[in-house]
């Protein structure tokens, strides 16, 4: 079992919207922003293995290398729920709103 979330700095619509169209890839609601690459880097810091759950993914950065600026989606297993409290205060702070796919409502 996992748990979907994403983060954004700026975006156009409702938060549900943008982030059921970040699951099927489409970032085209969202401006970029350096505070998402910042927030991506700390993660990555902090917990290397949180790569295999990051998204967009090096791979989908190939094709689109400025989703890199606009948007972090994760998806963390039961195990990696444990960084969740400390995810969301990093993302408070680079002042990123987002949406928990499990829960259904804004983050």
């Amino acid at each position: 079992m996992s748990s979907d979330f994403g983060f954004w700095k700026h975006g156009t619509g409702d938060p549900e919207e943008i982030f059921d169209k970040l699951a099927e890839g489409d970032a085209s609601d969202l401006s970029s922003s350096s505070d998402i690459m910042r927030f991506r880097e700390e993660l990555l810091a902090r917990w290397p293995d949180i790569e295999d759950v990051l998204e967009p993914s090096e791979f989908d950065l190939e094709d689109s290398p400025d989703d890199a600026m606009k948007y972090v989606l994760l998806t963390l297993s039961v195990r990696q729920l444990d960084y969740l409290p400390e995810i969301l205060s990093m993302a408070k702070r680079a002042g990123l709103v987002g949406f928990s796919g499990v829960a259904g409502e804004s983050i």
